[in-house]
């Protein structure tokens, strides 16, 4: 990231070429600061009235400024000198305003919006006019990758001389703030946050590539790390669109933080997110020292997950998961979950589900929509469950209901989706399944109703009339076999 008070001896400003947009010049502006650059858009008019800022605030002389021309001011010759002369105009003021550096000038060329300086005297202004404003409204901001990595890295330089000589440029401001938030989103670009900031769906989130530069620059979200530190008392962090793995420091967060939230990340392990910090350590044998002490709601939503691994264990205390529209076929390490309730593996490749009551015993709501699970025989014993979703799935028979219509606590359960919820009398016969609680069951959200329950209630006493025949049947031939069996002259005998 760009740092014009380290770099300015290495900073130099171009005027490259001419865009032409509808009849309209702009003049494209190259600022490379160090070894990042970044482009700039801007009319003649722009710098006109950046000139009368300067000559009014910084007494900068008029006649810097090439003059305008009104006829023959598109010509290909008149756009080429002006094109120097403004190239020209902008290095000397870049060696004239070289201490200063006035908001009006970092703002004509977007230092901004890529120097850590600059991007932290804004971040501080905007704390010190509306910081109290933000917080008394709600403790939840938003921060691009790129102010995190500015903050992170400012947090590294001593106080430059344009912040010692205006107080509301402080970097306190900024570390005043931080230590006040309690919900703080990270996202690739700032544009994107206004859409999201109070809104929990993110699914209309289109996240910023990671690996695409950010802006008119060559800055790489993945490639700008960032410290969480500064974040003294924050219970919920939301990731969207950035690897975890740029977090240098989480700081205090495994005591503090509540909820973790990711999304599109690009994660493929939990070890990812449980040891963000030491990620690169060996993970064979678990610091328990890294567990997240408080961390009861996590989500790892549309990332890249193929398995639920053994870091796991490092967030003891969760009572919600949420791995909804990964790559996971199976499920591994739960059992260490001990006041897991609520699980959710929505949009996933579940194709299986053995014995789940081992790695799932004391949950209540287990949700596994939109998987390829066709046999249900792996959930018989999961008897705390209240709410069970298979919703999408690949059911076909009926007589898997069996599995889950003894467990004493299921109330709600969705099988929308599936082959079999297009069967004929589909409702009464998966209630029937029910017994004596059928009326207890809301099935697809919805209880049933009398002529439900009457069918179910007939389609029950035939199936247990009909299974009662069968163990006479079985009782019957074996009392015959046993039979045969001791009569002399049979096989049994000789």
């Amino acid at each position: 990231m760009a740092n014009y008070h380290l770099h300015s001896s290495d900073t130099s400003i171009s005027i490259p070429r001419i865009i032409t947009v509808e009849s309209v010049n702009y003049y494209e502006i190259l600022i490379k600061c160090g070894h990042i650059m970044w482009t700039v858009k801007r009319r003649y008019r722009d710098f006109d009235d950046l000139h009368n800022k300067l000559v009014q605030e910084r007494s900068v002389s008029k006649d810097k400024l090439p003059p305008k021309k009104i006829i023959g001011n598109k010509s290909p010759s008149f756009l080429k000198l002006r094109q120097e002369a403004l190239e020209q105009y902008l290095k000397e003021m870049l060696i004239f305003l070289k201490v200063t550096m006035p908001k009006e000038f970092v703002e004509f060329l977007d230092f901004h919006r890529y120097d850590i300086i600059f991007i932290a005297h804004n971040l501080a202004n905007s704390f010190f006019l509306r910081g109290e404003t933000f917080l008394a409204k709600s403790k939840k901001y938003g921060f691009s990758v790129l102010e995190l990595h500015a903050i992170s890295e400012r947090l590294k330089l001593p106080c430059p001389p344009t912040e010692a000589a205006d107080s509301c440029l402080d970097f306190s401001h900024i570390m005043d703030f931080c230590s006040q938030l309690e919900t703080v989103i990270v996202l690739p670009t700032k544009h994107s946050l206004p859409m999201i900031l109070y809104d929990d769906d993110s699914e209309k989130y289109i996240p910023h590539s990671l690996h695409k530069p950010i802006g008119s620059s060559n800055l790489i979200p993945s490639q700008l790390r960032y410290d969480l530190s500064v974040f003294k008392g924050l219970k919920n962090l939301i990731i969207y669109g950035i690897s975890t793995e740029n977090i240098e420091n989480v700081g205090g967060l495994r005591e503090s933080l509540v909820r973790i939230e990711v999304y599109k990340s690009e994660v493929k392990h939990v070890r990812q997110i449980a040891l963000c910090d030491d990620i690169h350590k060996n993970t064979e044998e678990l610091d328990l020292l890294k567990q997240w002490k408080n961390l009861k709601h996590v989500v790892f939503k549309e990332n890249q997950l193929t398995e639920i691994d053994h870091t796991i264990r490092l967030l003891p205390k969760v009572k919600d998961l949420v791995l909804d529209k990964n790559q996971i076929e199976s499920i591994d390490h739960l059992s260490h979950l001990n006041n897991l309730q609520v699980l959710s593996l929505r949009c996933n490749r579940i194709s299986e589900c053995h014995n789940w009551h081992v790695q799932l015993g004391n949950l209540i709501s287990l949700n596994l929509s939109h998987n390829r699970i066709r046999v249900l025989d792996g959930l018989s014993r999961l008897y705390s469950l209240v709410n069970l979703d298979l919703s999408y799935n690949q059911i076909d028979d009926i007589n898997e209901i069996d599995h889950i219509g003894n467990l004493p606590l299921l109330e709600n359960l969705r099988l929308q989706g599936n082959p079999v919820a297009g069967s004929v009398d589909y409702r009464a016969r998966v209630l029937s399944r029910f017994g004596d609680r059928l009326q207890e069951i809301y099935l697809d959200n919805e209880k049933g109703n009398q002529a439900e329950y009457d069918t179910a209630l007939v389609l029950s006493a035939l199936r247990i009339s009909a299974q009662n025949s069968q163990k006479k049947l079985h009782s019957l031939l074996d009392t015959t076999a046993s039979v045969d069996g001791n009569c002399p002259g049979s096989s049994g005998s000789r």
